[in-house]
Protein backbone atom coordinates (compact mmCIF):
# COMPACT_ATOMS: atom_id res chain seq x y z
CA UNK A 1 0.00 0.00 0.00
CA UNK A 2 1.44 3.38 -1.00
CA UNK A 3 1.73 6.31 1.37
CA UNK A 4 -0.79 8.17 -0.79
CA UNK A 5 -3.53 5.72 0.14
CA UNK A 6 -3.14 6.64 3.81
CA UNK A 7 -3.15 10.43 3.11
CA UNK A 8 -6.37 12.30 3.97
CA UNK A 9 -8.59 12.72 0.94
CA UNK A 10 -9.36 16.44 0.52
CA UNK A 11 -12.68 15.50 -1.04
CA UNK A 12 -13.93 13.83 2.10
CA UNK A 13 -16.54 15.85 3.94
CA UNK A 14 -14.66 15.97 7.23
CA UNK A 15 -11.66 17.57 5.51
CA UNK A 16 -13.81 20.18 3.83
CA UNK A 17 -15.75 21.17 6.91
CA UNK A 18 -13.06 21.31 9.59
CA UNK A 19 -13.52 24.56 11.49
CA UNK A 20 -10.86 27.24 11.01
CA UNK A 21 -9.88 29.70 13.67
CA UNK A 22 -11.31 33.04 12.61
CA UNK A 23 -8.74 35.63 11.62
CA UNK A 24 -8.31 38.25 14.31
CA UNK A 25 -9.18 41.83 13.52
CA UNK A 26 -6.20 44.16 13.79
CA UNK A 27 -7.00 47.53 15.35
CA UNK A 28 -4.77 50.59 15.50
CA UNK A 29 -5.25 53.84 17.39
CA UNK A 30 -4.26 57.46 16.76
CA UNK A 31 -4.16 59.66 19.86
CA UNK A 32 -4.61 63.41 19.28
CA UNK A 33 -5.58 65.24 22.46
CA UNK A 34 -4.81 68.80 21.34
CA UNK A 35 -7.08 71.56 20.12
CA UNK A 36 -9.18 72.07 17.00
CA UNK A 37 -6.44 73.12 14.59
CA UNK A 38 -4.18 70.24 15.60
CA UNK A 39 -6.95 67.69 15.12
CA UNK A 40 -7.73 69.05 11.64
CA UNK A 41 -4.06 68.87 10.74
CA UNK A 42 -3.89 65.27 11.98
CA UNK A 43 -6.25 64.17 9.20
CA UNK A 44 -3.47 63.88 6.56
CA UNK A 45 -1.77 61.28 8.79
CA UNK A 46 -5.07 59.47 9.43
CA UNK A 47 -5.81 59.27 5.70
CA UNK A 48 -2.26 58.15 4.93
CA UNK A 49 -2.53 55.36 7.52
CA UNK A 50 -5.84 54.25 6.04
CA UNK A 51 -4.27 54.13 2.56
CA UNK A 52 -1.19 52.25 3.76
CA UNK A 53 -3.11 49.69 5.84
CA UNK A 54 -6.62 49.32 4.38
CA UNK A 55 -6.99 45.89 6.00
CA UNK A 56 -6.61 47.31 9.54
CA UNK A 57 -9.27 49.12 11.57
CA UNK A 58 -8.20 52.59 12.67
CA UNK A 59 -9.74 54.31 15.71
CA UNK A 60 -9.01 57.82 16.97
CA UNK A 61 -8.97 59.41 20.44
CA UNK A 62 -9.65 63.15 20.51
CA UNK A 63 -11.01 65.79 22.87
CA UNK A 64 -14.71 65.26 23.56
CA UNK A 65 -15.93 68.59 22.07
CA UNK A 66 -14.18 67.82 18.75
CA UNK A 67 -15.59 64.38 17.96
CA UNK A 68 -18.05 65.88 15.44
CA UNK A 69 -15.15 66.59 13.06
CA UNK A 70 -14.24 62.92 12.77
CA UNK A 71 -17.84 61.79 12.34
CA UNK A 72 -17.59 62.63 8.65
CA UNK A 73 -14.21 61.02 8.03
CA UNK A 74 -14.63 57.78 6.12
CA UNK A 75 -13.30 54.44 7.31
CA UNK A 76 -12.61 55.43 10.93
CA UNK A 77 -13.75 52.53 13.07
CA UNK A 78 -14.48 54.36 16.28
CA UNK A 79 -14.05 57.87 17.65
CA UNK A 80 -13.21 57.77 21.37
CA UNK A 81 -13.92 61.00 23.28
CA UNK A 82 -11.27 62.18 25.73
CA UNK A 83 -12.63 64.30 28.59
CA UNK A 84 -9.52 66.21 29.57
CA UNK A 85 -11.29 68.08 32.39
CA UNK A 86 -12.39 64.82 33.99
CA UNK A 87 -8.93 63.28 33.77
CA UNK A 88 -7.42 66.41 35.29
CA UNK A 89 -9.88 66.10 38.17
CA UNK A 90 -8.85 62.46 38.66
CA UNK A 91 -5.19 63.47 38.67
CA UNK A 92 -5.86 66.17 41.27
CA UNK A 93 -7.96 63.82 43.42
CA UNK A 94 -5.57 60.91 43.39
CA UNK A 95 -3.71 61.72 46.60
CA UNK A 96 -6.82 62.66 48.55
CA UNK A 97 -8.89 59.61 47.57
CA UNK A 98 -6.92 57.08 45.52
CA UNK A 99 -9.46 54.24 45.92
CA UNK A 100 -12.42 56.20 44.55
CA UNK A 101 -10.29 57.78 41.84
CA UNK A 102 -8.97 54.41 40.68
CA UNK A 103 -12.47 52.98 40.63
CA UNK A 104 -13.70 55.86 38.44
CA UNK A 105 -10.78 55.46 36.03
CA UNK A 106 -11.34 51.71 35.80
CA UNK A 107 -15.00 52.32 35.07
CA UNK A 108 -14.02 54.60 32.18
CA UNK A 109 -11.62 52.03 30.75
CA UNK A 110 -14.32 49.34 31.07
CA UNK A 111 -16.67 51.56 29.05
CA UNK A 112 -14.30 51.12 26.11
CA UNK A 113 -15.36 47.46 25.96
CA UNK A 114 -11.89 46.23 26.88
CA UNK A 115 -10.62 47.51 23.57
CA UNK A 116 -6.88 47.09 23.13
CA UNK A 117 -4.79 48.07 20.15
CA UNK A 118 -1.99 46.42 18.23
CA UNK A 119 -0.45 49.73 17.24
CA UNK A 120 -0.88 53.04 19.05
CA UNK A 121 0.29 56.33 17.55
CA UNK A 122 0.52 58.97 20.33
CA UNK A 123 0.96 62.26 18.47
CA UNK A 124 1.07 64.38 21.64
CA UNK A 125 4.31 63.82 23.50
CA UNK A 126 3.10 64.47 27.02
CA UNK A 127 2.09 62.46 30.08
CA UNK A 128 -1.62 62.12 29.22
CA UNK A 129 -0.86 60.73 25.79
CA UNK A 130 1.71 58.28 27.13
CA UNK A 131 -0.75 57.13 29.81
CA UNK A 132 -3.39 56.51 27.15
CA UNK A 133 -0.87 54.49 25.14
CA UNK A 134 -0.09 52.26 28.11
CA UNK A 135 -3.76 51.75 28.97
CA UNK A 136 -4.84 50.77 25.47
CA UNK A 137 -1.85 48.96 23.95
CA UNK A 138 -2.11 45.21 23.41
CA UNK A 139 1.50 44.93 24.48
CA UNK A 140 1.53 41.22 25.24
CA UNK A 141 0.74 40.48 21.58
CA UNK A 142 2.73 43.09 19.70
CA UNK A 143 5.37 44.62 21.95
CA UNK A 144 7.77 44.64 19.01
CA UNK A 145 5.33 46.64 16.85
CA UNK A 146 4.82 49.27 19.54
CA UNK A 147 8.55 49.50 20.26
CA UNK A 148 9.14 50.06 16.54
CA UNK A 149 6.57 52.85 16.50
CA UNK A 150 8.18 54.58 19.48
CA UNK A 151 11.63 54.26 17.91
CA UNK A 152 10.30 55.67 14.62
CA UNK A 153 8.72 58.62 16.41
CA UNK A 154 11.85 59.56 18.35
CA UNK A 155 13.72 61.41 15.56
CA UNK A 156 10.57 63.36 14.71
CA UNK A 157 9.91 64.38 18.32
CA UNK A 158 13.53 65.53 18.59
CA UNK A 159 13.01 67.51 15.38
CA UNK A 160 9.91 69.21 16.83
CA UNK A 161 11.77 70.11 20.03
CA UNK A 162 14.58 71.59 17.98
CA UNK A 163 12.13 73.64 15.90
CA UNK A 164 10.32 74.90 19.01
CA UNK A 165 13.61 75.94 20.60
CA UNK A 166 15.56 77.32 17.66
CA UNK A 167 12.74 78.70 15.45
CA UNK A 168 15.05 78.07 12.51
CA UNK A 169 14.49 77.52 8.81
CA UNK A 170 12.29 74.43 9.15
CA UNK A 171 10.05 73.84 6.13
CA UNK A 172 8.37 70.56 7.11
CA UNK A 173 4.72 71.14 7.98
CA UNK A 174 3.47 69.81 11.32
CA UNK A 175 0.80 67.73 9.56
CA UNK A 176 3.54 66.01 7.56
CA UNK A 177 5.68 65.49 10.67
CA UNK A 178 2.73 63.55 12.11
CA UNK A 179 2.68 61.45 8.94
CA UNK A 180 6.34 60.65 9.52
CA UNK A 181 5.67 59.79 13.16
CA UNK A 182 3.05 57.31 11.98
CA UNK A 183 5.51 55.75 9.53
CA UNK A 184 3.63 56.82 6.41
CA UNK A 185 4.40 59.33 3.70
CA UNK A 186 2.10 62.28 2.94
CA UNK A 187 -0.49 61.61 0.26
CA UNK A 188 0.28 64.81 -1.63
CA UNK A 189 -3.25 66.16 -1.34
CA UNK A 190 -5.25 67.81 1.41
CA UNK A 191 -8.21 66.13 3.11
CA UNK A 192 -11.66 67.39 2.11
CA UNK A 193 -14.65 66.79 4.33
CA UNK A 194 -18.36 67.15 3.58
CA UNK A 195 -19.98 68.51 6.75
CA UNK A 196 -23.14 66.91 8.09
CA UNK A 197 -26.47 68.26 6.88
CA UNK A 198 -27.50 70.35 9.86
CA UNK A 199 -29.86 73.28 10.16
CA UNK A 200 -28.50 76.70 11.07
CA UNK A 201 -30.25 79.17 13.36
CA UNK A 202 -32.94 80.92 11.34
CA UNK A 203 -31.12 84.25 11.10
CA UNK A 204 -27.93 82.54 9.89
CA UNK A 205 -29.60 80.41 7.22
CA UNK A 206 -28.93 83.11 4.58
CA UNK A 207 -25.16 82.67 4.88
CA UNK A 208 -23.89 81.59 1.50
CA UNK A 209 -27.34 81.75 -0.10
CA UNK A 210 -27.19 85.30 -1.40
CA UNK A 211 -25.19 85.87 -4.55
CA UNK A 212 -21.74 87.37 -4.14
CA UNK A 213 -18.41 86.84 -2.45
CA UNK A 214 -18.71 85.32 1.03
CA UNK A 215 -15.90 85.60 3.56
CA UNK A 216 -15.84 83.99 7.00
CA UNK A 217 -13.77 86.03 9.44
CA UNK A 218 -12.33 84.32 12.53
CA UNK A 219 -12.66 86.91 15.27
CA UNK A 220 -10.18 85.39 17.72
CA UNK A 221 -7.30 82.95 18.11
CA UNK A 222 -6.26 80.27 20.55
CA UNK A 223 -3.72 82.50 22.28
CA UNK A 224 -3.95 86.18 23.17
CA UNK A 225 -0.73 87.17 21.42
CA UNK A 226 -2.13 85.82 18.13
CA UNK A 227 -5.36 87.82 18.27
CA UNK A 228 -6.09 90.69 15.91
CA UNK A 229 -7.70 93.72 17.56
CA UNK A 230 -11.42 94.33 16.85
CA UNK A 231 -10.59 97.77 15.43
CA UNK A 232 -8.33 96.17 12.82
CA UNK A 233 -10.97 93.63 11.80
CA UNK A 234 -13.55 96.39 11.66
CA UNK A 235 -11.34 98.35 9.29
CA UNK A 236 -10.80 95.23 7.15
CA UNK A 237 -14.56 94.66 6.85
CA UNK A 238 -15.26 98.29 5.92
CA UNK A 239 -12.62 98.24 3.20
CA UNK A 240 -13.73 94.83 1.90
CA UNK A 241 -17.42 95.73 1.69
CA UNK A 242 -16.49 99.02 0.05
CA UNK A 243 -14.32 97.22 -2.51
CA UNK A 244 -16.98 94.72 -3.59
CA UNK A 245 -20.65 95.61 -3.79
CA UNK A 246 -21.74 91.97 -3.55
CA UNK A 247 -19.44 91.04 -0.64
CA UNK A 248 -20.70 89.50 2.61
CA UNK A 249 -18.97 88.65 5.89
CA UNK A 250 -19.78 85.98 8.49
CA UNK A 251 -18.14 86.50 11.87
CA UNK A 252 -17.21 83.19 13.50
CA UNK A 253 -15.64 82.17 16.79
CA UNK A 254 -16.29 80.61 20.17
CA UNK A 255 -18.59 81.87 22.90
CA UNK A 256 -15.61 83.52 24.56
CA UNK A 257 -15.21 85.76 21.52
CA UNK A 258 -18.73 87.22 21.53
CA UNK A 259 -17.47 90.49 23.01
CA UNK A 260 -14.85 90.76 20.25
CA UNK A 261 -17.52 90.23 17.59
CA UNK A 262 -19.76 92.81 19.23
CA UNK A 263 -16.91 95.33 19.26
CA UNK A 264 -16.32 94.67 15.56
CA UNK A 265 -20.00 95.25 14.76
CA UNK A 266 -20.09 98.46 16.80
CA UNK A 267 -17.14 99.79 14.80
CA UNK A 268 -19.07 99.41 11.52
CA UNK A 269 -21.47 101.93 10.00
CA UNK A 270 -25.09 100.88 10.49
CA UNK A 271 -25.58 100.70 6.72
CA UNK A 272 -23.12 97.79 6.54
CA UNK A 273 -24.81 95.66 9.22
CA UNK A 274 -27.10 94.09 6.64
CA UNK A 275 -24.07 92.50 4.96
CA UNK A 276 -22.50 91.09 8.12
CA UNK A 277 -23.75 87.98 9.93
CA UNK A 278 -22.60 87.32 13.49
CA UNK A 279 -22.35 83.56 14.11
CA UNK A 280 -19.81 83.93 16.93
CA UNK A 281 -20.58 81.55 19.77
CA UNK A 282 -23.94 80.63 18.24
CA UNK A 283 -23.14 77.41 16.41
CA UNK A 284 -22.26 73.86 17.25
CA UNK A 285 -19.11 72.52 15.66
CA UNK A 286 -21.16 70.81 12.95
CA UNK A 287 -23.03 74.06 12.26
CA UNK A 288 -19.75 75.97 12.12
CA UNK A 289 -18.50 73.54 9.48
CA UNK A 290 -21.69 74.20 7.54
CA UNK A 291 -21.18 77.99 7.74
CA UNK A 292 -17.58 77.65 6.57
CA UNK A 293 -18.62 75.43 3.66
CA UNK A 294 -21.01 78.17 2.52
CA UNK A 295 -18.16 80.70 2.34
CA UNK A 296 -15.59 81.13 -0.41
CA UNK A 297 -12.83 82.34 1.92
CA UNK A 298 -11.84 82.10 5.57
CA UNK A 299 -9.72 84.98 6.90
CA UNK A 300 -7.99 84.98 10.26
CA UNK A 301 -4.90 84.47 12.34
CA UNK A 302 -3.42 81.03 13.07
CA UNK A 303 -6.52 79.56 14.68
CA UNK A 304 -8.59 76.38 14.60
CA UNK A 305 -11.49 77.76 12.51
CA UNK A 306 -9.01 78.83 9.80
CA UNK A 307 -7.90 75.21 9.40
CA UNK A 308 -11.45 73.91 9.72
CA UNK A 309 -12.45 76.16 6.82
CA UNK A 310 -9.84 74.62 4.52
CA UNK A 311 -11.09 71.16 5.50
CA UNK A 312 -14.57 71.89 4.13
CA UNK A 313 -13.38 73.59 0.95
CA UNK A 314 -12.88 77.29 1.71
CA UNK A 315 -9.69 79.05 0.64
CA UNK A 316 -7.68 80.55 3.48
CA UNK A 317 -6.08 83.94 3.94
CA UNK A 318 -3.96 83.79 7.08
CA UNK A 319 -2.23 86.55 9.00
CA UNK A 320 0.62 84.89 10.87
CA UNK A 321 2.53 86.81 13.52
CA UNK A 322 3.97 86.50 17.02
CA UNK A 323 5.06 82.84 17.41
CA UNK A 324 2.93 81.54 14.52
CA UNK A 325 4.91 80.33 11.49
CA UNK A 326 3.14 79.19 8.34
CA UNK A 327 5.91 76.73 7.47
CA UNK A 328 4.85 74.66 10.47
CA UNK A 329 1.13 75.34 10.96
CA UNK A 330 -0.03 77.20 7.87
CA UNK A 331 -3.29 76.24 6.12
CA UNK A 332 -2.78 72.78 4.63
CA UNK A 333 -3.40 72.24 0.94
CA UNK A 334 -2.97 73.92 -2.42
CA UNK A 335 -3.70 77.57 -3.14
CA UNK A 336 -4.05 79.15 0.30
CA UNK A 337 -2.34 82.44 1.14
CA UNK A 338 -0.48 83.65 4.22
CA UNK A 339 0.94 87.03 5.12
CA UNK A 340 3.79 86.28 7.54
CA UNK A 341 5.06 89.07 9.79
CA UNK A 342 8.81 89.50 9.62
CA UNK A 343 9.30 89.75 13.40
CA UNK A 344 8.01 87.74 16.36
CA UNK A 345 6.18 90.74 17.84
CA UNK A 346 2.71 92.26 17.64
CA UNK A 347 2.51 94.04 14.25
CA UNK A 348 2.11 97.81 14.05
CA UNK A 349 0.59 97.68 10.57
CA UNK A 350 -1.61 95.10 8.88
CA UNK A 351 -1.97 93.86 5.27
CA UNK A 352 -5.56 95.04 4.98
CA UNK A 353 -5.75 96.42 1.46
CA UNK A 354 -3.22 93.89 0.16
CA UNK A 355 -5.22 90.89 1.36
CA UNK A 356 -8.47 92.37 0.04
CA UNK A 357 -6.91 92.96 -3.39
CA UNK A 358 -5.78 89.35 -3.47
CA UNK A 359 -9.18 87.96 -2.47
CA UNK A 360 -11.23 90.21 -4.73
CA UNK A 361 -9.01 90.67 -7.77
CA UNK A 362 -6.23 88.06 -7.40
CA UNK A 363 -3.72 90.92 -7.24
CA UNK A 364 -0.59 90.15 -5.23
CA UNK A 365 0.92 93.04 -3.38
CA UNK A 366 3.70 93.54 -0.85
CA UNK A 367 2.91 94.91 2.59
CA UNK A 368 5.41 96.66 4.84
CA UNK A 369 6.89 94.24 7.43
CA UNK A 370 5.01 91.27 5.92
CA UNK A 371 5.92 88.62 3.35
CA UNK A 372 3.36 86.87 1.14
CA UNK A 373 3.37 83.09 0.71
CA UNK A 374 1.22 80.63 -1.22
CA UNK A 375 0.67 77.03 -0.12
CA UNK A 376 1.61 74.18 -2.42
CA UNK A 377 1.75 70.38 -2.29
CA UNK A 378 4.29 67.79 -3.45
CA UNK A 379 5.53 64.32 -2.49
CA UNK A 380 6.78 65.61 0.88
CA UNK A 381 3.44 67.20 1.78
CA UNK A 382 2.62 70.90 2.12
CA UNK A 383 5.02 73.82 1.76
CA UNK A 384 4.88 77.57 1.19
CA UNK A 385 6.32 79.46 -1.75
CA UNK A 386 7.11 83.19 -1.84
CA UNK A 387 7.85 83.17 -5.56
CA UNK A 388 11.62 83.08 -5.20
CA UNK A 389 11.97 79.43 -6.27
CA UNK A 390 11.27 76.08 -4.66
CA UNK A 391 14.36 73.97 -5.44
CA UNK A 392 16.17 74.83 -2.20
CA UNK A 393 12.97 74.38 -0.21
CA UNK A 394 12.43 70.87 -1.57
CA UNK A 395 16.04 69.94 -0.83
CA UNK A 396 15.84 71.09 2.80
CA UNK A 397 12.57 69.22 3.37
CA UNK A 398 13.93 66.08 1.72
CA UNK A 399 17.02 66.26 3.95
CA UNK A 400 14.87 66.37 7.08
CA UNK A 401 12.80 63.42 5.90
CA UNK A 402 15.91 61.38 5.11
CA UNK A 403 17.34 62.15 8.54
CA UNK A 404 14.15 61.34 10.46
CA UNK A 405 12.71 58.52 8.32
CA UNK A 406 15.50 56.95 6.22
CA UNK A 407 13.72 53.61 5.67
CA UNK A 408 10.49 55.28 4.58
CA UNK A 409 12.43 57.53 2.20
CA UNK A 410 14.07 54.50 0.63
CA UNK A 411 10.64 53.04 -0.08
CA UNK A 412 9.51 56.36 -1.59
CA UNK A 413 12.51 56.36 -3.92
CA UNK A 414 11.97 52.75 -5.01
Amino acid sequence: MSWQSNWPNPNRAWCRTMPHEPSREYRDLVIQLARLGDLVQTLPAIEALQKAYPERTLDVVCATPLTAILAGVGHIGRVIPWDGTQWQAWANGWQANPTATLKAMQSYIASLDEMNYDRVYPLNQHVRSRLMTQLLSRRSFHEHDQDDIEARMRPWTQHLRHVAKERGANRVHLADVWCGMCGVRPRGQAPLLVPPAVELPADLAEIGERRGLWVALATGAGETDRCVAPAVWGQWIRKFLGQTQDGHVALIGSGGERETAQAILESLPTLLHGRVWDATGRTTLSQLMRVLQQCHWIVGADTGPLHLGTLVGARAMGWYFSRARMHETGPYGEGHWVYQHVAHVQPRSWPIMESIALICDDQRGDAADWTLWRSRMDQWGAFFDDGSGTEGVETSRADIWRACAPILCESMAA
